[in-house]
């Protein structure tokens, strides 16, 4: 059993290390300003709160339009957005307007699945599947991250009739934003409202919260955030998906993050099975289940991102730590994540080592390079051989045409198809998250598009212009 909405019992912590004193708070804010610039963060905040409140807070750098960043800057919270929901579920199934374990299509009865026997499946995921990602739905992004303002979250329900489940509903724990779209669906059946306003009224409004950006007219408030293109953050004005506020299009002041997390830390706690994830992790009912690096002290914790900023809620036995940031990038998450737990860990007066840098974003983007110089390398020399033929015999003009057919076959069919498809992403999409992978990886594409049609061209006259072979 683990403590889920609420975070953590106050049981069997009184070995615990305290929050920081507020003679550590600068040692906190020159951690955050160091880990800033080693990141390229432009501006970020976080809190040091426990049950009576806000202990320390920070403020640092500048938002997208270059004004200081404050207490009252608006930041996008990314997947924290899901133990939002989850409260809200919750609360709703406290009062019986709902039950956790009935089946999704009891309030969704259109729901189908593309998977053999897809009626039958539909019908076994519930609600309880769905907050704890254990429905069966694939890791993806291909029914998120939209910027429709027309879009409801019950359209997703004939969108997944398309979809397959990847597990039997109940088995495993697959991490998708689509669940927690589901989620706001039941919502809107149940309650006839709109999520936002349900949201608003029954969380949002009775926490405090009341600074929360929760609609695309609200959104219109929020300054540019940051997307890294070869390393260095550039502003970017992020899409609001109107639909996206219960799983990652939720957004706020600090103040606003750290009144959930008070909240959070101080109700009753909600107790319930989690399900593993791997390297003796769990998550429950919207929230991660760790503990502290090396230590057993339990950590429940929640980290979000949307194109453009970064978002993480931390609640430890006595005391939470929120911290948000004003950029994100696919290959500096497990940066920004060691911020947040850096945080936790020092406010413990503990000191974890920080992770080494990673250069898996370097390497990828040096490999897409590499790629990119040695096709227009090939698209160079095929234009010149367009204008300079030269004669080859037709055995050998065969077994060039073929081997260019099947090179950039594959290189179309890897990064147009199979590529997008791996990362659940449509190609599109992967601009929100990776500009300069996407960029390098479209001019793969265009190049290679081209090379194809030259190259098939300058096959095609070789075949019937060149000389037969002769027996020797």
């Amino acid at each position: 059993m683990v403590v889920l909405l609420s975070g953590l019992v106050l049981v069997g912590c009184a070995a615990t290390p305290h929050a920081t004193a507020d003679s550590s708070s600068s040692a906190l804010d020159e951690f955050v300003r160091e880990r800033m610039d080693e990141v390229r963060i432009p501006g970020a905040a976080y809190a040091v709160l426990d049950h009576a409140g806000v202990r320390h807070a920070g403020t640092f750098g500048t938002d997208g339009s270059g004004e200081r960043v404050t207490s009252a800057t608006p930041f996008l919270w990314g997947s924290v957005a899901k133990p939002v929901t989850a409260r809200l579920v919750l609360d709703m199934a406290s009062a019986d307007e709902l039950q956790l374990d009935a089946p999704v299509t009891t309030y969704l009865p259109s729901l189908r699945t593309a998977d053999a026997g897809g009626d039958h499946h539909a019908a076994r995921i519930t609600v309880r599947q769905l907050l704890d990602h254990t429905s069966g739905l694939a890791t993806s992004l291909r029914h998120t991250d939209r910027d429709n303002a027309n879009r409801r979250p019950g359209d997703v329900v004939p969108e997944l009739a398309e979809a397959a489940l990847i597990t039997e509903p109940g088995t495993a724990h697959h991490y998708s934003s689509t669940n927690y779209l589901l989620l706001a669906a039941v919502v809107e059946a149940v309650t006839g409202q709109s999520f936002t306003d349900v949201l608003t009224e029954r969380v949002l409004g009775p926490l405090g919260m009341r600074n929360t950006i929760t609609t695309t007219a609200r959104a219109a408030s929020l300054p540019p955030g940051h997307r890294y293109i070869f390393g260095h953050p550039f502003p970017f004005t992020t899409p609001f998906d109107p639909v996206g506020v219960a799983y990652g299009y939720l957004g706020g002041a600090l103040d606003d993050l750290a009144a959930f997390a008070r909240a959070s830390l101080t109700e009753t706690p909600q107790v319930d099975d989690a399900v593993p994830t791997g390297s003796g992790k769990t998550y429950g009912l919207g929230w991660r289940q760790w503990t502290v690096e090396g230590t057993d002290i339990p950590m429940v914790w929640h980290g979000g991102a949307a194109p453009g900023y970064f978002a993480q809620v931390i609640l430890l036995p006595e005391h939470a730590i929120v911290f948000t940031a004003n950029t994100y990038g696919a290959f500096t998450e497990h940066a920004l994540l060691d911020i947040g737990f850096q945080l936790a860990a020092r406010s413990l007066d503990l000191e974890t080592p920080i992770p080494p840098t990673e250069y898996t974003y370097p390497a990828i983007l040096a490999a897409l390079l590499a790629l990119t110089v040695l096709g227009i390398a090939a698209l160079i020399r095929s234009i010149r051989l367009l204008i300079h033929p030269i004669t080859e015999s037709r055995r050998r003009a065969l077994v060039n045409l073929l081997a260019w057919l099947f090179a950039l076959g594959t290189v179309l069919i890897g990064f147009g198809i199979a590529l997008p498809r791996s990362l659940g992403v449509e190609l599109t999409q992967l601009t929100l998250w990776a500009p300069d992978v996407a960029g390098l990886v479209f001019t793969i594409l265009a190049v290679a598009t081209v090379l194809l049609l030259l190259r098939s061209a300058l096959g095609v006259r070789a075949l019937t212009s060149s000389r037969t072979d002769q027996p020797t």
